[in-house]
């Protein structure tokens, strides 16, 4: 064999491991880095969009067994006993509205910050203008809030609720002295991390946190329309069955029995 057809041999073996090379190269290189947050004329990070909340059917599953008070025990048992409030159409209430997997826009002025909830067609006006709570408050399903920012970060704090709503899908309950503390942030582009924390004294000995986050929806993205009463057969005609959702049940501890499997 001629040195012509060696260097030959030689020199695309070469070109083969260049390719190969550059091939794992290109597989193990970082994915792109997310845009940082776009920031408004104020300066304040931007929470406008429309986000795609993921399902959470229970909000405590990481952190259970909750520490209940003996009241708040006897009733994220007796939710065996009960309808879910949502198949009546009774509004979801907070944090179940964060929770829940239809998406919601926010629009974000200088004074306030408007939460458009596709799911029951909710809505929150969250006042950041320094106002305090109001004196006198009706109790409401949604509760009364008012925001203020934390650096970065926009901080929601609720009370005035009804106790006529669930946490989540899973029964969790609360009372009617549940203070509520929402922190909605916007770590870039496309991530707005949420954490809330539930101080209920009546059913809780002590307040307890979590938290996720929601990516942002593709840009041709809408709020559709959201109807719970018409045609609703099960409520209609007396089908609602008692019970979480997520098909746990009760024994009477702190915590739920899972669902049976089905055959």
């Amino acid at each position: 064999m001629s040195n012509r057809i060696l260097r030959r041999m030689a020199a695309a073996g070469c070109a083969v491991l260049a390719l190969a090379v550059a091939d794992v190269a290109a597989q193990s290189r970082s994915p792109a880095p997310e845009k940082p947050a776009p920031r408004t004329a104020g300066g304040r990070p931007d929470l406008s969009g429309i986000w795609n909340k993921p399902l959470h059917l229970d909000m405590a599953a990481g952190i259970e067994p909750l520490p209940f008070t003996p009241a708040g025990l006897a009733a994220f048992n007796n939710v065996v006993n009960q309808i879910d409030p949502t198949s009546k159409c009774v509004f979801p209430g907070v944090p179940r509205v964060d929770l829940e997997t239809h998406p919601f826009q926010i629009v974000q002025l200088p004074d306030k910050v408007i939460f458009l909830y596709e799911y029951m067609h909710n809505f929150r006006i969250i006042p950041t203008d320094g106002r305090p709570h109001a004196k006198d408050q009706d109790s409401a399903l949604m509760g009364h809030s008012v925001g203020r920012w934390d650096g970065d970060t926009l901080v929601i704090d609720s009370t005035g609720f009804t106790d006529r709503t669930w946490l989540d899908p899973h029964g969790n309950v609360h009372s009617d002295a549940m203070h509520l503390v929402e922190r909605f942030r916007r770590v870039n582009e496309k991530t707005l991390a949420f954490e809330v924390t539930v101080d209920d004294p009546k059913f809780y000995t002590k307040a307890w946190t979590v938290g996720w986050t929601m990516p942002l929806a593709p840009a041709d993205w809408e709020i559709d329309e959201y109807a719970c009463t018409d045609f609703n057969k099960d409520l209609e005609e007396g089908h609602l069955r008692p019970g979480p959702l997520d098909g746990s049940g009760r024994d009477g501890t702190a915590n739920a029995v899972p669902p049976k499997r089905r055959q």
